[in-house]
């Protein structure tokens, strides 16, 4: 009888725990999957911002530790599995019955109501994980739509640097003033001069196509594709949403930030946790039945313990919990002020940006009349020529510019959230 009272509970015991299984990772089916060549084409700057919350593998990894967190949250509160202890001794003067043994099953009752606590912690935690997420989300939308136009802008400034040495008029004007100089009716340093800015215009170019190859790579890196899938932009991407205003509201209205939303649910956790250890230092039951044989004869009975908080009172756990909780509570005070000065910064600097004088007008088609009629020289005709591209390149970079302050004061848009 007495071997039976142990074999089967521990038998369901072993039957009931959870058995190890191996997740490997297959790189023949990933290769296939992410390597796989094909073209992304995006209509607007949300576009790439969509994808981008899709695909980024730093968003997913935060997405797989809140899936873990609330794994964890689902099954924490559980009572402690009940313990069998048991003992075996025998008589060492001769007895008839020289051989005494005992077993006792201990259940633990959570008079202290910690794992009802415990499981509250967990799920402020698995909350905090979710508004870490929701942080994240807001600050790559607007990466992702920052790289999209720093990738839109190269590009436009390469294609201009390549119209420019593609035209055909630049290339003749220089050849006109080439022969004009070796008739002697133009200087040969003014000749000189103009050989070295087409030089420079062909490093300049060459740093414009790197700097466009950076874009790239930087905007796939967010968006998670593989360097095989093309990434196009269909129509005038620049026209959505450009002339919206952008207004922020005071400071307090930025504690509605994701950001410091994340922090204040992190500070619920560690208060959460802290209540938790000081129900620690209250006493739980454990009650159980008891069986033992002596002197030939079975006995069953009732056992019960409790511990006593005299000195322990779990100090540590409770110190330790203190000190959490008054981090969390400081990180998210530091969080809103950051957002706070990061908010003021970005306004000021796009209202530093948009105080920009008018661009000059310049008309090329007057200037190339004047070069056919002989009014002005082959090279007056390229400088002219060469200060309008420089025009055009620094008033599309002052443009770049605004654009890219506009994304960063958006950031901190929280009206509606």
């Amino acid at each position: 009888m007495s071997r039976k009272f142990l074999f089967f509970p521990l038998l369901a015991a072993i039957l009931g725990c959870q058995s190890y299984r191996p997740l490997p990772i297959d790189w023949a089916r990933e290769h296939a999957v992410w390597l796989e060549k094909g073209a992304l084409t995006f209509d607007t700057l949300e576009d790439v911002a969509r994808l981008a919350l899709v695909g980024n593998p730093e968003l997913n990894a935060l997405r797989l530790k809140r899936a873990a967190s609330e794994k964890v949250a689902a099954q924490t509160g559980w009572w402690e599995d009940p313990e069998i202890s048991g003992d075996l001794l025998r008589i060492v003067n001769p007895a008839e019955n020289p051989h005494l043994g005992g077993v006792a099953l201990s259940l633990t009752i959570p008079l202290s109501g910690v794992t009802g606590l415990e499981r509250r912690a967990a799920e402020a935690y698995a909350a905090a994980d979710a508004a870490d997420i929701l942080a994240a989300e807001w600050d790559l939308r607007a990466s992702a739509r920052q790289a999209a136009l720093r990738l839109l802008f190269a590009r436009e400034t390469v294609q201009a640097l390549r119209t420019f040495e593609a035209d055909a008029r630049v290339a003749s004007a220089l050849e006109s003033a080439a022969r004009l100089a070796e008739a002697g009716e133009l200087s040969k340093i003014e000749l000189a001069s103009a050989r070295l800015r087409r030089h420079q215009r062909v490093h300049r170019l060459r740093e414009a196509e790197a700097s466009e190859a950076e874009a790239e790579q930087a905007l796939r890196q967010l968006l998670g594709v593989a360097p095989a899938v093309d990434l196009a932009f269909r129509g005038n991407v620049l026209q959505e949403d450009g002339e919206k205003a952008l207004s922020l509201q005071g400071p307090l209205a930025l504690v509605r930030h994701p950001r410091v939303q994340a922090a204040v649910s992190r500070l619920a956790g560690g208060e959460a946790a802290l209540e938790t250890e000081i129900r620690r230092q209250y006493p739980d039951l454990k009650v159980g039945p008891a069986y033992s044989r002596e002197e030939g004869m079975d006995r069953l009975g009732f056992a019960a313990g409790l511990t006593i908080p005299l000195w322990n009172r779990n100090r540590k756990g409770i110190a330790e919990a203190e000190g959490v909780r008054d981090e969390a509570r400081f990180a998210a005070i530091r969080a809103w002020r950051e957002v706070v000065q990061e908010a003021d910064a970005a306004q000021r600097h796009l209202a530093r940006l948009t105080n920009h004088p008018p661009e000059p007008s310049s008309s090329r088609a007057e200037t190339e009349a004047l070069l056919e009629a002989g009014e002005i020289s082959p090279l007056e005709y390229l400088v002219v020529h060469e200060e309008a591209l420089d025009g055009e390149l620094m008033e599309r970079d002052w443009r770049r510019d605004v654009w890219l302050a506009k994304e960063n004061v958006r950031k901190f848009a929280t009206e509606g959230k």
